[in-house]
């Protein structure tokens, strides 16, 4: 009991620092809504010993909390990977469906009468009546049901990321506080929880099992809330100041005009070799990849093209990503930094772009094999050998 309360603490004291947070969001409701599923969840043993009412509530709300937890989680994927201010609205009606299935279940429970709601939950009656197996059989069925649905957005919340990392290498040149593997394993460490816990509920009055116990259910759960609450806490939509590319009439005998004429059409070879110029100036010759905030729309806004225009002209005449590209003009300015000058990896790191010292050490040593201190130290070793 004093791990759920534990974890019930966490959860309120996460759900108070939401809502004063200033950058508080549409994300952050379904955030709000997933902490409280599962402080209530955790809430269980509490509401138990309380008796009477309260574990009628409790136990009545249980299939709808579990059905509602898995889509709650799936949206705020899908607030998160949206593009612009105003994502297009999720065709949601589909998850609906086992909600209310689930919802059924539960009015069911709570209506029950006293006696049949003891002998389905607390005793163990030689006859049951008809009100409990039907409710038994519900519970059976929706069991059934929540696993394949389990299992089924696991699988499209995994689907999805990935095709969202792909999307974040054409925007940005960091991908601090972007990335949403987190959520994938916080996902698959919920479905494990799941199954676990339905193991301990059979387990429990069984003979003990190694390694099966409600204390290791009630650290599962505290580890869930507070990797969910730490990573959800000031996350903001990567892509929110991205709007769909806008289709302008270009001006007359305008070449950025003409550019954009095509931003959202096949782009021919020798426009392609034309811009691409034009990307070598602006980012390397004026070394816009100095800016620690450089991201894709910016470039391209700056450069008179679209976003999407941008994007064909790296993959297709290029061969990089804006990713790479940017990333590859900082490493190799880092490196002559290094060789030529007394600063320190940090401040190397800082003058060409990085914000900070571990994303440029996971790109300097992906692209070099090397960490920049040993760099420094071969370099240096190295000089009175030229």
């Amino acid at each position: 009991m004093f791990i759920d309360g534990i974890s019930v603490g966490i959860g309120v004291l996460f759900l108070s620092l939401l809502y004063l947070n200033p950058a508080y969001h549409k994300p952050s409701k379904l955030v709000a809504g997933v902490i409280v599923i599962m402080s209530w969840l955790v809430s269980g043993t509490l509401m138990l010993d309380q008796g009477g009412l309260f574990a009628r509530l409790y136990i009545a709300s249980i299939p709808v909390v579990f059905f509602l937890l898995l889509p709650m989680i799936y949206w705020y994927q899908q607030r998160l990977t949206a593009y612009g201010t105003q994502p297009q609205p999720e065709k949601r009606a589909l998850h609906w469906i086992p909600v209310g299935l689930a919802g059924l279940l539960s009015l069911s429970i709570g209506l029950m009468p006293g006696e049949d709601f003891n002998n389905m939950f607390f005793n163990d009656p030689e006859q049951l009546s008809v009100w409990v197996g039907i409710n038994s059989a519900g519970f059976a069925f929706l069991l059934v049901g929540w696993t394949i649905l389990s299992v089924l957005y696991l699988g499209r919340i995994v689907i999805n990321t990935r095709a969202y990392h792909q999307r974040l290498n054409t925007e940005f040149a960091d991908h601090e506080g972007k990335r949403l593997d987190w959520l994938v394993g916080f996902t698959a460490l919920l479905v494990v929880t799941w199954l676990y816990a339905l193991i301990v509920l059979g387990a429990s009055s069984a003979t003990s099992m190694p390694f099966i116990s409600e204390t290791a259910l009630s650290l599962m759960v505290l580890l869930l809330i507070w990797l969910f609450c730490l990573q959800t806490l000031n996350r903001r939509p990567a892509f929110s100041h991205i709007e769909p590319d806008p289709e302008p009439e270009p001006e007359l005998g305008s070449e950025e005009g003409s550019e954009q004429k095509y931003a959202n059409s096949s782009i021919d070879g020798e426009r392609l070799k034309r811009i691409a110029d034009k990307v070598e100036r602006k980012v390397r010759g004026e070394k816009s990849y100095l800016d620690p905030d450089i991201d894709a729309s910016t470039l391209a806004s700056e450069l008179g093209i679209s976003g999407h225009y941008l994007s064909q002209v790296l993959s297709r005449e290029m061969q990089t990503t804006f990713y790479s590209y940017i990333n590859d003009a900082r490493i190799e300015a880092a490196k002559e930094a290094l060789k030529a000058s007394e600063q320190t990896v940090l401040e190397v790191a800082l003058s060409v772009g990085y914000n900070t010292r571990s994303s440029f050490y996971n790109a300097f040593k992906k692209r070099t094999g090397m960490t920049p201190s040993k760099y420094k130290a071969s370099a240096t070793s190295a000089e009175p050998f030229h």
